[in-house]
């Protein structure tokens, strides 16, 4: 039952931050319609209902892959370095091959070495963050342990 509600709330949130993200762009480059991604991606397809459809199924994916990565860090068995290298590995495998069904960004090394870095520098930015809070928790508990 926890797994399912990892899947619903996962496709739900990244279905709603990716209809966001497709209504700012929109807006914020003063397009007469909603476009769900570039050019190259919505011309693939006929009609801009299946473009969006495709685009839905697509956020929804991203959302389920991060909520169900996150049960990786629930591993006590593995050390908290094979946790992080494992969902690193999983979430920038999934996510990479997402971003470019979705028209993200094209196949090519050179965008591709320029999304690893920003993907790179987002997760370690995240991960920093994560061991300070993980820290400041042993600490406190600590102290109350003394």
């Amino acid at each position: 039952m926890e797994i399912f509600k990892r899947i619903l709330l996962g496709a739900s949130l990244g279905i709603n931050i990716g209809l966001l993200s497709a209504v700012s762009f929109s807006y914020a480059y003063q397009l007469p319609n909603l476009i769900v991604s570039g050019p190259t991606f919505t011309g693939h397809f006929h009609r801009p209902l299946t473009a969006l459809v495709c685009s839905i199924v697509l956020w929804g994916l991203m959302g389920i892959l991060f909520a169900l990565s996150g049960t990786i860090f629930q591993n006590d068995r593995l050390s908290i370095t094979r946790r992080t290298i494992e969902h690193f590995s999983l979430t920038y495998g999934g996510f990479t091959i997402l971003a470019i069904l979705a028209g993200w960004f094209p196949l090519s090394l050179p965008w591709l070495a320029f999304y690893t870095f920003i993907y790179l520098l987002i997760y370690l930015i995240i991960w920093f963050i994560s061991m300070a809070q993980a820290k400041k928790l042993v600490h406190e508990l600590n102290k109350k342990l003394q």
